[in-house]
């Protein structure tokens, strides 16, 4: 603009005429080194930068931190805020596994009362199918890396189509590998179950954290084993044998860290003592869909049954203490707490999810509710810090809440043992 200017002055007789075509062209040459400091451009202040070498890229400078870059003058876009990750005490962080089409996840959600907060806090992707997901504090990873005492933490075992169980830290966002895997990956059905860093031999349906003594993991597979895991060798200590068919589900005893329950594709539950290896069996009809002690009786159990019935064992009898016709597909989940005493819930296939008192071995149903878009339901779980939120997960719609507080049916039965709102 300016050497066009400066031309149709010439030309308009403000200046001097140009007499040639050449002094024309010297004057835009002029006013064109003006405008980009051409002139200049090779004495400009060095830039202070790394020097990337190598095809198509030697003399190109790169800055770790864009703002650092000269040549960018358009202002950065925002990154998130630490608080996008920050959790308060009065949050609560749910862990489930995804199933999303040919993806897989694990996703941990944030939820507080307080505020009604529920999101998705961050996620992780996985390479396989997941069956099973057991949470622990106990930190599993390589003991060459840890400096000093293991320090609690959060992690989960995860179970998959492949025999190899993987430990994940959730307190890690955008993880991409697991802190430590347990056994091998390889599936074969020509071997069996070996102690030792092999481990099962076919996929991992069920798994329990012993508690009382926080490097035990048990795990139940396809291959009809169970073992137990120390998690701070990552190898397997025990295998366990005295099931004939696929393990699905097993549960340490909430009061002695030896005993172990165990439920099966072949119709019975069985209480193990993992010093001995002695058992002891108890035959329900159909295939055991989970087992889970009771909070309240440590000589009682519960098991969830493909039948649709929830059935209650004492140890020391041979007979069920009492036998529920609880749902009209299988019992996918039981849950307990033991802040309010008596109180139990069931989900099923059926989309249905059921609160029950079982208060002196007298199983009365409290309350149901029926998710009809749910697809079906496939677990659930008492919140810890508080006892009336179940979280359940379901086919469709991934992870639903369920505060049962608000039920008037489930405040009436549960007076005398929870005071809610």
């Amino acid at each position: 603009k300016q050497w066009y200017q400066r031309r149709v002055a010439i030309t308009a007789g403000d200046e001097e005429p140009a007499n040639d075509v050449d002094k024309v062209n010297e004057i835009a040459k002029e006013d064109e080194e003006d405008e980009f400091n051409m002139a200049d451009y090779d004495n400009e202040d060095d830039i202070n930068g790394e020097k990337i070498f190598g095809a198509g890229l030697t003399g190109v400078t790169y800055f770790a931190n864009p703002e650092d870059d000269p040549y960018i003058t358009l202002p950065q876009i925002a990154k998130d805020d630490d608080d996008t990750y920050a959790i308060k005490p009065t949050d609560s962080l749910i862990c489930c596994a995804k199933l999303d089409g040919d993806m897989s996840n694990i996703e941990i959600h944030l939820w507080n009362a307080d505020d009604e907060t529920f999101y998705v806090h961050h996620d992780i992707l996985l390479d396989k199918f997941p069956l099973s997901v057991e949470w622990l504090s106990f930190d599993a990873g390589d003991q060459e890396e840890i400096e000093g005492d293991r320090s609690p933490g959060n992690y989960i075992a995860l179970g998959c189509m492949s025999p190899q169980i993987e430990i994940w830290d959730l307190d890690i966002v955008n993880t991409s590998e697991p802190v430590t895997l347990l056994g091998e990956r390889i599936k074969t059905s020509k071997k069996k179950p070996k102690i030792g860093k092999k481990g099962h031999c076919d996929a991992v349906m069920g798994m329990s954290w012993n508690k009382l003594t926080p490097n035990v993991l048990a795990s139940g597979s396809v291959d009809c084993s169970i073992l137990l895991w120390d998690l701070e060798t990552a190898t397997a200590k025990e295998c366990l044998t005295h099931h004939k068919d696929k393990v699905q589900t097993v549960c340490w005893h909430l009061a002695e860290s030896t005993t172990l329950l165990s439920g099966g594709y072949d119709s019975t539950c069985q209480v193990v003592d993992c010093r001995t290896k002695n058992s002891k069996l108890w035959n329900v009809e159909g295939e055991v869909e989970q087992v889970l002690w009771d909070v309240t009786n440590p000589y009682s159990f519960l098991a969830g049954t493909s039948t649709g019935n929830v059935v209650c064992f004492d140890i020391r009898q041979e007979k069920p203490i009492y036998t529920i016709a609880a749902h009209d597909s299988e019992v996918s989940g039981v849950a307990m707490t033991k802040l309010v005493p008596g109180l139990l819930a069931t989900c099923s296939a059926d989309r249905v999810v059921k609160i029950w008192n079982i208060a002196n071995n007298k199983p009365n149903c409290v309350t149901t509710r029926e998710f009809s878009d749910a697809g079906s339901l496939h677990c659930l779980s008492f919140c810890p810090d508080s006892p009336t939120m179940l979280a359940i997960g379901a086919l469709s719609g991934g992870l639903l809440m369920w505060d049962i507080s608000t039920n008037k049916d489930f405040r009436d039965a549960f007076n005398n043992t929870f005071q809610g709102s």
